[in-house]
């Protein structure tokens, strides 16, 4: 009995090791900038835990305590996937309803007892292994089916995760002609389960990992798109977004247009108020365009307080009216510490093909500083002779 317990502690021991590194790998990352997410790794956290009180459980059939065993492992086991299936809800902000909670939790309650129940009556015609599998199969397959509707295409992290549960599910599966060989106390099978359990947790701190892995390079490279100021996006996105954009009207051959907007007397505004009044006014202005863009629109801060929006499938005169109500909205909703409204001059040009988005640019930029000569607070159209067009032009100039 003793040589029996000494080996009891010993694997309890490999797996606390195993498991203390990836909780703490979890507690040691940086914390998740949505708070959704913070509480998706803190499910995950707690999973491993469970897991790992599974096991200990597991073991105290080998010191004669069959029933507590038996109790703790389909509890805890089952919690842990319940835990895990959490997580994964909570990644994507959709956490258990009150009603999906009160059933997670009459399943934990009913499954021990069922599980204890055949114990005591002897386990008829394996129905307990039948049982044991049906019922640790229903968190894995929730989350495996959350995970198909609601995974992000591009995240390698929930690929992951969908593949890790899919993988635990199919150790359950293969595991289950054996489970008369775990359950009953024979010591050459606790190595086996030692390493069916660090298998486990393994394949959850993987997918765990990768995801967060993801997320984070998710983040970055947000962040590296991204204006921090207004939350617009940046330059570096627009040269990154203009090739599709394009291919799409050559493609569908559609019209596309640039409008640059320019704030007026911003410098005026900045030696007057300060910088912390310019930012004010360039965010007021950002939030206004934001609101007036179409979904389709590339809205970007092009520089300083210039901003740009490049419009697909858009003429001329669409792009002209486009420019006018921004101009408008602007006025209207836009007044700076002075009290003086803040306005726009905006310039509008067509763009022919990719080639000659650098050229029409710098026509926007013509007409914008057209329109500020003229009195600001004004739209602008670029003039262009067919000379002026960089390379062959996709499209014929629309009017």
């Amino acid at each position: 009995m003793k040589n029996m317990a000494d080996t009891v502690v010993f694997h309890i021991a490999v797996l606390t090791i195993a498991t203390l590194a990836f909780y703490l790998f979890i507690f040691l990352l940086p914390k998740q900038p949505r708070k959704h997410q913070h509480k998706a790794l803190i499910c995950f956290q707690y999973a491993f835990v469970l897991s790992f009180v599974a096991f200990v459980g597991y073991t105290l059939r080998y010191l004669q305590w069959q029933a507590l065993s038996v109790g703790m492992v389909n509890f805890f086991l089952l919690a842990a996937f319940y835990l895990f299936y959490q997580g994964v809800r909570l990644r994507f902000n959709a956490s258990l309803n009150r009603r999906g909670g009160l059933l997670v939790v009459l399943h934990l309650l009913l499954f021990p007892a069922l599980a204890l129940w055949l114990w005591y009556a002897g386990d008829p015609g394996h129905l307990r292994d039948i049982s044991a599998f049906i019922n640790h199969s229903v968190p894995l397959l929730l989350a495996q089916r959350f995970l198909f509707v609601r995974r992000q295409a591009h995240n390698g992290g929930d690929r992951l995760i969908q593949l890790t549960l899919l993988m635990i599910w199919m150790l359950v599966l293969v595991a289950m002609p054996f489970y008369d060989l775990m359950v009953n106390p024979v010591g050459g099978i606790l190595p086996v389960v030692t390493l069916l359990a660090l298998t486990l947790e393994c394949l959850l701190f993987a997918g765990v990992a990768m995801s967060y892995i993801h997320d984070l390079f998710d983040k970055l490279k947000e962040q590296a798109y991204t204006d921090n100021l207004t939350g617009l996006k940046n330059r570096r996105f627009f040269k990154r977004i203009v090739a599709s954009v394009f291919s799409s009207a050559s493609r569908y051959q559609f019209n596309v247009c640039v409008i640059l907007a320019d704030i007026d007397d911003f410098k005026k505004l900045n030696d007057e108020f300060g910088h912390s009044e310019g930012d004010q006014a360039i965010k007021a202005v950002a939030q206004v365009l934001k609101e007036t863009v179409r979904a389709e629109d590339v809205l970007v801060r092009f520089g300083g307080e210039e901003f740009l929006i490049l419009a697909p499938n858009t003429s001329m005169e669409m792009a002209s009216l486009m420019a006018q109500r921004m101009r408008v909205q602007v006025a209207e909703r836009c007044v700076s510490k002075s009290v003086r409204t803040i306005t726009l001059s905006i310039g509008v040009s067509q763009v022919y093909s990719l080639e000659d988005l650098e050229a029409a640019i710098v026509r926007a930029d013509s007409a914008m500083y057209q329109a500020k000569k003229l009195g600001k607070n004004r739209v602008e159209i670029a003039q262009i002779s067919e000379q002026q067009i960089v390379n062959k032009p996709l499209l014929q100039p629309s009017r």
